[in-house]
Order: structure tokens, then sequence, then C-alpha cells
């Protein structure tokens, strides 16, 4: 059993404040973007409050300007973060025992930085102020910053707001090249997935929102299969060169 550490809310600010200033320029520019795509500041601002996940508030940022249905952006949004159950149930194991209800708050707070944090306490338990601290410092930043974001957008020449559109586009390329560095599986998975959006999208057999989903379910189903294929092949070969030898 692991000792509890950090065990302070101000430890748990000073731990996140590292994930608060790296979400700076990303959810400022996220807040711009919002102003011009036709968001208003209430609703940019309200979009972090609730759904608080970058990579699919972007996304949401697209398929409404394209005017994909509302339900069809929370499927899509629901799929692109259901690796937080994932995470959310490691750190249960991981923070100390505390009510449900108090876990659930954290919880929500939980993104790849904060769990990053929360998970390198090597062999120690994490206290719920450390975890609180963690959360709020980061949650903070990145909706003070979207409504600034906002602000500042709303004050852009027309010109510059309908310039930036281009910029949403930009922001995916970012988030995506630097992860296919040296990963084949991402590769893979950006590949499978941009082909099958592209054929059933300019095929007309679905909307933008459904060929998203499609797309991305599929090309994760598929580079799985293919992995575990190869894996198999791979412990078959091993076997095979053990009996050998």
């Amino acid at each position: 059993m692991g000792c509890l550490v950090n065990t302070t809310f101000s430890q748990g600010l000073k731990a996140g404040s590292s994930i608060a200033i790296g979400y700076f320029p990303v959810a400022l520019t996220f807040g711009l973007l919002a102003k011009t795509t036709g968001l208003s500041m209430l609703e940019a601002t309200a979009m972090s409050l609730l759904v608080y996940a970058g990579a699919s508030q972007y996304m949401a940022l697209s398929l409404l300007a394209t005017g994909v249905a509302p339900w069809l952006i929370v499927v899509n949004t629901f799929i692109v973060n259901i690796r937080h159950f994932l995470m959310t149930a490691s750190l249960s194991e991981k923070v100390e025992p505390a009510p449900k209800w108090m876990k659930a708050i954290y919880a929500f707070g939980v993104t790849d930085e904060t769990f990053s944090v929360l998970a390198t306490q090597k062999n120690r338990k994490v206290t719920t102020a450390f975890a609180f601290g963690v959360a709020l410092i980061a949650y903070s930043s990145w909706v003070g910053f979207t409504a600034v974001g906002h602000l500042i957008g709303a004050n852009l020449p027309q010109f510059l707001q309908n310039a930036m559109s281009v910029a949403l586009y930009a922001m995916f390329i970012g988030l995506l090249v630097p992860s296919m560095k040296g990963n084949r599986k991402v590769v893979l998975l950006a590949a499978i997935g941009a082909a099958i959006h592209c054929t059933l999208y300019y095929s007309n057999l679905l909307s933008t929102g459904w060929s998203i989903l499609v797309a991305t379910l599929g090309s994760a189903i598929i580079v799985e299969l293919i992995y575990v294929k190869s894996k198999k092949n791979v412990d078959h070969w091993s076997t095979q060169q053990e009996a050998k030898n």
C-alpha cells in the first residue's frame, strides 16, 4: 500500500500550474475560432465549462460549421473521449478512498495532461485535495482563456476573423503530426480513418457527422485487428523457433 503524498490542495495547484500554462495558447485559439465560427461568448464559454475536451471541442466547431445535427456531434464527442473511462478507472486505484460523488467531481477534470500528473505519483497514493488542486487550476485556465480568446476574436477586423477559419484545420494537423512521428499505429489510424471518411463522404453515402463517426470506429477496429493478427503471427513464429531449438 502506497503512502499518502502531496496532501495539500495548494501542492495540487502548483503541480497543475504547468498544465494551466500549456492550455493558454490552445484555449485562447479555441475561443477565437469559436467566435469566427459564429458562437457567442456564452456558447463558447459554456462549451469549455461543460465539455472540457480540447480535441473534441475543435472537432465540434468544424461539425457545427458544416451544419451537423447536435446529437451526432455529441455521439462523436463521446467516441473521441471514450479513453477517459480507462483513465478514471486507473486513477481510482491511485487516489485515496473518497465518497463516489467526490470522485465524480474531480473525475470530470481528468484530461490527458492531468492524468499524466496524477498517474506519475509512483508507488504512492494521491490525496483527494491534491487531485482537486491539479484539476481545478487546469480547468480554470481552459475556461478562462476560452473567454479571453473569444473577446480578442470579437475585436479583430472581419477579414481576419474570416481568415481564422483556416486555423482550425491547421490546429488538427498540429495535433496529429507530432503523434505520428515514430508511431506506425497512429499513422495507420490516420490513413485508414481518412480513407474511410473520404470514401463515405464524397460518394454521398453518409453525411459529414456520420462519416466521421464510422471512420473513427472503423479505423480503430481495423488497426486493432491488424495488430492482434500480427502479434499472433509473431508468437506463432517464436513458438516454432523454440520448438526447432
